[in-house]
Order: structure tokens, then C-alpha cells, then sequence
């Protein structure tokens, strides 16, 4: 059967929080901007520059099976300076990835140490903990934190919900006596992002105009969101298959779909168009022998369990229905919007 599903914690509904940098609470500055196309191309140049000229300790920290921040250390190779050994330049190690945004290709560059050993990799619109430190070029920290509360993506500069959609969350956490919480199996990394990708032309304490910024960080837990409570979770209102064109409006309200209550603009609420089923049981291993049980359609999909105040555990099936079968779902068919009942 092939669902996913993270119960690992229930996050407060949250719409817009707090930016990557938690820790600042400074007033952002805005200048000029420069041409993204033009930018771009200097800012991936100096990034190559970087990357050659920087190496980190391979040998040790991929050796390690729960890899951490602290034991991640980048170096800069000076000139006439040789490699060390046990040590790789980043250049040799990182992954090139390209994304389009405002209409801009961007090359952004991550360090995969550990995917992560949890099942679940987050979405564009989940909401995430990380610890994370992050840097500039010349090796200023900007902002540090460790696991702290939920960062909401869609809230995030941009690199940040391109990258870690491609790492995988810790697979187990353990609550400490002293009231810390440790996690097994984290994704980690790094990631080296043009500043295209993060605050572009606005001034940040500590963060220059035009910046690059770099990050190590772990991966701790994520949570599908479902930002507009329609029960169709928000990763599945946007787009699944070109980040270009991440974010959708179907009836051109000015309200994304994953914020919009009524996508298809036909007077009748999402939630009203869609079939919902729930299932609980007193116990999670009995209500995923439950869902284990259930042979979903194509058109089918399974909510994250939850927990009630009670202590049961709960999960939607979800039928996106189709009734006059044009194979568009009700809830996006301004010509099909009955009530399901």
C-alpha cells in the first residue's frame, strides 16, 4: 500500500511565521534591485569561486552514522596551501540543482552528508524543525538555532523549500530528563544558495545586499500542512511537477489554492465536494492495521494520523470525486458543484 504518513508531532495552525532566521528580529532595508538575470550570473560565479577555494572534512563526517552540525566543518584552502588529507573540496562533493524563479533559471549547490532515515520527506508547503547555522562567504554567522518551533516553508526564503524537500526527516526522537529532545537518523547537510535564492536586495543585519548564503542544518521532523482546512493537504494544491510554477489559482481569485477554501470559485466550500471517510481506534498500531486494510482507488489518498485530546488516533480517507466524470475532481470543476452527501 503506498501512503505516507508522520505522526512524529501536530503542529499549531500557523499560518505565516516567522522567516528562516527566527533569531532575527532586526527592520529589513530595502534598496534598488538589480537585474535578477545579470545577478544571478554573478552571484553563481562567486559561489564557483567558493566552492573551489573550500573543502570540508569528508573522510570523518561521512563515516559518522548520525551525522551532526558541529561535526560538519568547512575550510577555506589558501592560496599555495595543499589539500589536506581525509578532506574534500566542496566542488568535488556537492549536487548542482536548478530552479526557475520570477522567470530567472538559478543554480544552487547542496552538500548531501545523510539523506535521513525517516520515511518522510517534506513538501513545499510543510511545515519543518531544523537546527540549522547559517553563513556567509567570508564565514560570518548570521543566525544559528537549534531544534526550535515549526518554520513554516511557504514563509521561507526560497532555497530553503527547494532543498530540503530532498532530504528525509530522523526516523525516531527520544524525550530527555532534562527536558531536551535527541533524534536518531536526521537529514543533513549543507546548502550554498545565490542570494536570487534568499534576500536578494533587502538588507538584513548581518546580511548584506546581494548576499550568498550558505547553511549546515539537520532535518528533524515535518508535517503536512493544510493551510486552507479543505482537507485536501496543501502539497497537493500545487504544482507536482515543475517548481517554475509552484503556485496555483484555479479560479484566479487572487487566493492560491492551498489558501483558498473554494478552488474552483463555484460557490460550494472544497471540503463540501470531497468525500471524507475517518477512521480511529484507541491504539496507532490498530488503526494502521485498519488503514493497511483499506485498497485505495487512484483517486484516494490517505490524511497524516492525528491525535484527539482523548488519545485516539485518527485518519482520513479522502475521495476526490468526480461526478460527471471529465476527469476533473468537483472541487476543481466550476461545472460540477453538488454537495457530497
Amino acid at each position: 500500500m503506498n501512503y505516507k504518513y508522520n505522526i512524529l508531532f501536530i503542529f499549531s495552525f500557523i499560518l505565516m511565521v516567522a522567516s528562516c532566521e527566527k533569531d532575527d528580529d532586526t527592520t529589513s532595508i530595502q534598496v534598488p534591485e538589480n537585474d535578477r538575470t545579470e545577478q544571478q550570473a554573478i552571484d553563481n560565479d562567486s559561489l564557483i569561486v567558493y566552492l573551489n577555494t573550500h573543502y570540508y572534512n569528508s573522510s570523518l563526517v561521512n563515516s559518522l552514522e548520525n551525522p551532526t552540525m558541529e561535526d560538519l566543518i568547512i575550510s577555506e584552502l589558501l592560496d599555495g596551501e595543499t589539500l589536506p588529507t581525509n578532506t574534500s573540496l566542496l566542488i568535488n562533493d556537492v549536487q548542482t540543482m536548478i530552479t526557475t524563479y520570477l522567470e530567472v533559471e538559478y543554480v544552487y549547490y547542496i552538500l548531501k552528508i545523510k539523506q535521513g532515515d525517516g520515511e518522510y520527506s517534506p513538501n513545499f508547503t510543510d511545515a519543518i524543525r531544523v537546527s540549522y547555522n547559517g553563513f556567509l562567504s567570508d564565514g560570518t554567522v548570521f543566525a544559528q538555532s537549534a531544534f526550535q518551533q515549526p518554520i513554516e516553508l511557504t514563509s521561507t526564503i526560497q532555497g530553503w523549500n527547494r532543498v530540503f524537500p530532498q532530504f528525509n526527516v530522523s526516523n525516531s526522537f527520544t524525550s530527555n530528563v532534562d527536558g531536551t529532545v535527541s533524534f536518531e537518523g536526521s537529514g543533513m547537510g549543507a546548502m550554498f544558495l545565490p542570494s536570487g535564492l534568499s534576500y536578494f536586495s533587502t538588507y538584513k543585519s548581518g546580511i548584506p545586499t546581494y548576499s550568498n548564503l550558505m547553511y549546515k542544518f539537520e532535518l528533524l521532523q515535518a508535517e503536512s500542512r493544510d493551510h486552507d482546512l479543505d482537507n485536501i493537504p496543501s502539497h497537493m494544491e500545487i504544482s507536482q511537477s515543475n517548481d517554475s510554477d509552484l503556485l496555483i489559482d484555479t479560479d484566479e481569485d487572487l487566493f492560491l489554492n492551498f489558501l483558498d477554501s473554494d478552488d474552483d470559485g463555484d460557490g460550494t466550500a472544497t471540503a463540501s465536494e470531497i468525500k471524507i471517510d475517518t477512521y480511529s481506534d484507541m491504539t496507532l498500531e490498530g488503526l494502521q492495521t485498519i488503514l493497511d486494510a483499506v485498497e485505495l482507488m487512484s483517486n484516494q489518498f490517505i490524511s497524516p494520523i492525528s491525535t484527539l485530546p482523548d488519545g485516539t488516533f485518527t485518519a482520513n480517507i479522502i475521495t476526490l470525486v468526480d461526478d460527471n466524470g471529465n476527469g476533473i475532481p468537483n472541487y476543481l470543476d466550476v461545472t460540477e458543484s453538488d454537495t457530497i452527501e
